[in-house]
């Protein structure tokens, strides 16, 4: 083993200081984007990738029946109660529409695919759950998330996004 004794130019470490704080400072700002599409990509590649439109379609569903649920008043007002209510109108159907992922995935899909059709879903679960969801009551999202889901505009484009995903990403 030997010890290189030539002095790092301060320009190299002023350079990568800066991009460790950059991917840090993404990180935090972007943790529960990251964490949800986490989850959907080790769900995609535990259960298989066509199992992501089972997904999809439980969130799709879950939507509506969760606008009109007629029976809020019969259980306690309160943040977990509301999202309780929602994931299980959002489980109940997409294990209803299980079936689906025969007819709409060809083929397993590669690894980059998957994680962008999972960074897509994890997009469309987020803006979901901050426009309909109390979640913001749980959990204080960055400046920089809320920027990313919160806009009438930007919400349209997401609730799209796991059909275009599914369409360009989702075929082999």
């Amino acid at each position: 083993y030997m010890q290189n004794d030539l002095p790092i130019p301060d320009e190299v470490l002023t350079e990568a200081n800066t991009i460790i704080q950059t991917l840090l400072s993404f990180g935090t700002d972007f943790f529960a984007f990251l964490v949800v599409t986490a989850i959907v990509a080790a769900f995609a590649f535990y259960f298989g990738s066509d199992r992501i439109t089972m997904i999809i379609a439980g969130v799709y569903a879950a939507i509506p029946l969760y606008l009109n649920f007629p029976y809020f008043n019969f259980f306690p007002n309160t943040a977990w109660i509301s999202i309780l209510i929602f994931v299980s109108f959002a489980t109940l159907a997409g294990l209803a529409f299980s079936g689906l992922s025969y007819f709409m995935a060809s083929s397993s899909v590669g690894f980059f695919r998957l994680l962008a059709l999972s960074a897509l879903v994890g997009g469309f679960i987020m803006a979901v759950a901050i426009h309909i969801l109390p979640v913001q009551e749980l959990y204080t999202f960055s400046a920089p998330t809320l920027a990313l889901f919160q806009s009438a505009h930007l919400y349209f484009l997401w609730l799209v996004a796991p059909l275009a995903g599914l369409f360009f990403i989702g075929r082999v």
